[in-house]
């Protein structure tokens, strides 16, 4: 048998195909090489608000969560913020680069719609708003209460995966 010369576990030059009903996407791009690796990105708007209190507050987050080739399951508690908007994603890839693989499990529309609601959930239960008892008073540290948000507050704009040069 020839040794090569190749890094193992390198899916290849070319993006690694799924599901066409599970979008893909890049990051833009921070470097000029490196390898693209698999991240799962979640984009939503959550509106908090009561009547009582007078609060209307929306707000926009995305997140990505690291996709391991072994993985079968996403914890959203690991995921990190990122302030890359749906928009700015990118349809080609920005710079030419191997691509890591994607899990079995990335290619599966039933686990990825799985882990899209795990993701609504997940947001349903650790967003929150910090409000005052009484807005025109100073803020004592004691007077702040946490809002989640709203119910049917939370929606999705975009769970995809997204590649990200490292």
């Amino acid at each position: 048998m020839v040794p090569t010369t190749e890094k193992p576990g390198l899916a290849g030059p070319s993006r690694p195909l799924g599901v066409p009903e599970i979008p893909q996407f890049h990051l833009p791009a921070s470097g000029k090489k490196g390898v693209y690796a698999p991240r799962l990105y979640g984009a939503a708007v959550i509106k908090f608000g009561t009547r009582r209190q007078r609060i209307s507050e929306t707000r926009r987050v995305a997140f990505l969560v690291a996709l391991d080739p072994a993985m079968k399951a996403v914890d959203w508690d690991t995921s990190t913020a990122t302030e890359v908007s749906p928009d700015q994603l990118l349809k080609e890839a920005p710079v030419a680069a191997p691509y890591l693989p994607l899990p079995a499990a990335a290619m599966q529309l039933k686990m990825f719609t799985r882990w899209a609601k795990h993701f609504d959930r997940w947001l349903a239960r650790t967003q929150r708003f910090d409000v005052t008892a009484k807005p025109d008073a100073k803020q004592d540290p004691n007077d702040v209460a946490s809002l989640g948000p709203k119910r049917g507050g939370v929606s999705i704009e975009l769970v995809a995966i997204v590649w990200e040069l490292n």
